[in-house]
């Protein structure tokens, strides 16, 4: 497997927050549960030069996200609904 990361763009954004859906629990997880970071992960301007799209080819299989703050770096990582639970996180 060979990954490739580059910034997320707008169709990216779009497809995890409207097409990535997770099964129980997991639901929490879905991007329309919270519409204040719904707004913020769909405005190119909110989003910033943080958020990256991870590719295995063309296809997106994650995404992550880092944001520095003053003492800490705050990391946010996702991965397609239909990856999870087969040890790919590890």
């Amino acid at each position: 497997m060979s990954y490739t990361f580059s910034p997320l763009t707008q169709r990216q954004a779009e497809q995890i927050a409207y097409e990535w859906q997770y099964d129980g629990a997991f639901a929490f997880y879905d991007m329309p549960n919270d519409e204040e970071d719904l707004a913020e992960f769909l405005d190119p301007a909110k989003r910033t030069e943080h958020y990256f799209a991870v590719l295995d080819g063309e296809e997106l299989i994650g995404y992550y996200v880092f944001e520095p703050n003053v003492d800490v770096v705050d990391v946010g990582l996702g991965m397609r609904p239909d990856l999870t639970g087969r040890g790919n996180g590890v």
